[in-house]
């Protein structure tokens, strides 16, 4: 028996010393890296639906843009960024989006008036899924734009828009890299301490 008690606290011992190393001086216990995965294709080279975006790093939304010029009835849908952590963490380190680079864009209506609320618009019925994928061993142009459609029926793969749909807005009016960083608030002040220019159309 004693044997037995003096193994028990051994593993004890170890499990605390364990914890207490993962804590560090942080006191926080350590998280493994996260990984979100690559684009993956199907056999006739349509993407694959990511199904995780809403973990990704959320950065910028805008309410009623509109890209040609015509007016928005009413306060127009919310449209969420994210991207992938991957991406988001070299784009902060180097200035510049790595191959394999995903960003969702996630549309939403507006709602109103919900109690408490009683002025302003939140953001309502989940409405619609995009993305954009850069990867040159899949598109010459590096970019290419997918739209997954409405929410209540989201395609599992979409093949690329045409480049008249999608890439060659982004290529000629994007801030950085066919990226409308413009528009991101949380990748803006990155864009800027780089002091990085738009990567050139391949």
């Amino acid at each position: 028996m004693r044997t037995l008690g003096y193994t028990v606290i051994v593993v004890v011992l170890g499990i605390v010393a364990s914890g207490v190393a993962l804590r560090g001086r942080s006191g926080v216990a350590a998280a493994p890296a996260m990984h979100t995965g690559d684009p993956q294709y199907d056999s006739a080279g349509a993407l694959l639906r990511p199904k995780d975006f809403e973990t990704w790093v959320f950065v910028g939304a805008s309410t009623g843009l509109s890209y040609n010029g015509g007016q928005v009835p009413g306060p127009g849908e919310f449209h969420n960024v994210y991207i992938r952590p991957e991406s988001y963490k070299a784009y902060r380190e180097t200035g510049k989006f790595p191959e394999k680079t995903m960003m969702a864009l996630a549309l939403y209506q507006p709602a109103e008036k919900v109690a408490p609320g009683h002025a302003g618009y939140f953001e309502g019925q989940f409405d619609e899924l995009n993305f954009s994928v850069k990867d040159h061993a899949h598109f010459p142009e590096g970019w290419a734009y997918f739209g997954f459609g409405e929410a209540s029926h989201l395609k599992e793969s979409a093949k690329a828009f045409p480049k008249s749909d999608c890439y060659s807005c982004h290529v000629k009016n994007a801030a950085d890299d066919n990226v409308f960083v413009q528009f991101y608030p949380i990748l803006r002040p990155i864009m800027e301490s780089h002091s990085h220019r738009k990567e050139p159309a391949r």
